[in-house]
């Protein structure tokens, strides 16, 4: 079936660009004013470069029409094809600064996240056999994505350049470069993975951008982004994945309440005895913990956050691991 980009609100077009990943197609956004923005970009696999460039071609917009990729997080599936874009198009990219190392692929940042995540999964309790799923990161960016570069910085609230109708908010949670764009004429939010209709976003472990410091608590962060744009007037979110948003408050507070019931299943696991965020997230997601351990063990975590926030749960160390009681 041929792309098409469907016209989604003035000037703003979607783009649904197929992915290989379990999340299924991501969507990405043309904004088609007096210069043309491109908002992510899909992955770098073949089909999703002709489906973008059809997509493209559907509006009536070529390749090298790109003025600039706006991008809304350093996830392959929203980064992966930047580099062949920007090749093609000459467009500048902007980003929030935290985007850079991954966008880069720097090979100091990636073995310091390497280092991170080895002590992190350690203390954890995951058992030495699984540490392979390091190495699937690493792996897996190589794979879908290439080096490339950011040659603008993006920060909260500032007015997008070239869009003089946009303007940046930082969205943190999903990941720590994550950020949207807001038209307040028409109350529309291109909302990448921080609110998504049809799945609730998982707030990934990263490590900090500076080792010197403890890491990120992603679950608080996204909380206090959704809470943040619950406060805001808006009619539409256009999501990274799946359809418009249309009643993000009320989906916010579900997602919020939810937090709430997973931590009192913790609670109630950890009844019975201490036990290591491994052990949690296998009783948490019995069928996934294995399969999708990053996704696990950083929901997991970021729950036991919430509840050592609240001092609702006590943890002691021994031989380097981390044990969670009541």
């Amino acid at each position: 079936m041929t792309a098409r980009g469907v016209r989604m609100a003035p000037g703003v077009y979607c783009i649904e660009i197929p992915t290989p990943f379990h999340v299924g197609s991501v969507n990405v956004y043309v904004l088609k004013e007096e210069h043309v923005t491109l908002v992510d970009v899909g992955p770098l696999t073949e089909e999703a470069w002709e489906t973008l460039q059809e997509g493209l071609a559907s509006i009536e917009i070529r390749m090298e029409e790109i003025k600039q990729i706006i991008l809304t997080h350093h996830h392959v599936d929203h980064c992966g094809l930047l580099e062949r874009v920007r090749r093609v198009s000459g467009a500048r990219t902007l980003a929030h600064p935290l985007a850079r190392p991954y966008v880069q692929l720097d090979e100091s940042f990636m073995a310091y996240h390497d280092e991170f995540f080895t002590h992190l999964y350690s203390q954890s309790g995951v058992p030495a056999d699984k540490m392979i799923i390091i190495e699937k990161f690493q792996k897996l960016m190589q794979t879908f994505s290439q080096p490339s570069q950011i040659d603008g910085l993006l920060r909260h609230e500032q007015i997008v350049p070239l869009l003089p109708e946009w303007q940046v908010l930082y969205t943190p949670g999903h990941s720590q470069s994550h950020l949207s764009l807001y038209r307040e004429k028409d109350r529309l939010l291109i909302g990448g993975d921080h609110i998504i209709k049809h799945i609730s976003s998982n707030a990934f472990i990263e490590p900090p951008r500076d080792g010197s410091r403890s890491r990120p608590l992603t679950l608080v962060q996204y909380r206090t982004a959704l809470q943040m744009c619950a406060d805001m007037e808006i009619d539409q979110v256009f999501a990274g994945h799946g359809e418009p948003v249309t009643n993000h408050r009320e989906l916010i507070s579900s997602r919020l309440q939810k937090n709430w019931d997973r931590t009192n299943a913790l609670r109630q696991l950890l009844a019975s005895g201490e036990k290591t965020a491994y052990e949690l997230a296998a009783l948490l997601f019995p069928t996934l913990y294995e399969k999708e351990m990053p996704l696990t063990l950083s929901e997991t975590i970021g729950h036991i956050d919430l509840l050592m926030i609240l001092h609702q749960v006590d943890v002691k160390e021994r031989d380097g691991v981390l044990y969670y009681h009541l």
